[in-house]
């Protein structure tokens, strides 16, 4: 009886981490570098609350709240190199930053 409850315990963990695989890869997008500009004409929402970052060069990274004003940063991120920041869900932010962003868990939003 005890090994079926476990098996059924592995069965629903691995499903609900293959679930949260799926949307990480359906709502992750890479904002391209607009001809030498930093400023990025898509805004972003989390879908979790985090957001991972990568880069395809050296560079500072600023989330700006649509509504408050209030940013947040990554202070230095290089390339191959993921960091996580939070954000708050069901906020939409713009986005500063060198290069070619890739951000994990977000609703694209193009203005």
């Amino acid at each position: 009886m005890k090994k079926r409850i476990l098996i059924c315990l592995l069965i629903l963990v691995g499903a609900a981490f293959l679930f949260y695989l799926g949307i990480q890869k359906t709502h992750t997008f890479t904002l391209a570098d607009r001809e030498g500009s930093s400023l990025k004409e898509e805004q972003i929402q989390p879908v979790f609350g985090t957001v991972q970052v990568s880069s395809s060069c050296d560079t500072a990274v600023v989330f700006t709240d649509t509504e408050t004003g209030e940013t947040y940063e990554i202070g230095y991120l290089t390339p191959g190199i993921r960091e996580k920041i939070r954000l708050r869900r069901g906020r939409w932010y713009t986005v500063t930053g060198a290069g070619e962003l890739t951000m994990g868990a977000v609703i694209l939003r193009i203005e």
